[in-house]
């Protein structure tokens, strides 16, 4: 897949970024991987530094994700690839966050490689 692509992962568990930046890692060529643990440290790197896709993890401390974050986070990076990341119910939810601009929405289950590996797909291909 493209090279080089810039990735944010924000999720508040450290062994989930861990297996998303393999993940990352094994699916693209050289990706550069940035992680953060809040809301409020992802709007800071969006403001400081260009990124081409954004993981989001939609429960995390000090502030959920929810649409109308991805909509002012793409106010921010218009060409910003946004896909939710979450263990809450994407049947629920995943309507919800693609009409606020995210591009994807990969449940937090066995499927996570499968499901990260067609979204990114999708974004870059």
């Amino acid at each position: 897949m493209n090279a080089q692509l810039k990735v944010l992962v924000a999720d508040d568990n450290e062994l989930m970024q861990t297996v998303m930046k393999t993940l990352f890692d094994r699916l693209l060529h050289l990706p550069e991987i940035v992680v953060c643990a809040n809301l409020k440290d992802t709007f800071t790197l969006l403001k400081q530094r260009p990124f081409d896709f954004l993981l989001l993890d939609i429960n995390m401390p000090g502030g959920d994700s929810d649409p109308q974050s991805v909509r002012e986070m793409l106010a921010i990076q218009p060409q910003l690839k946004i896909c939710m990341f979450t263990g809450n119910d994407k049947g629920l939810l995943s309507h919800l966050y693609t009409e606020a601009g995210a591009i994807g929405f990969i449940q937090k289950d066995h499927k996570i490689p499968a499901a990260l590996e067609e979204v990114l797909k999708s974004a870059f291909n």
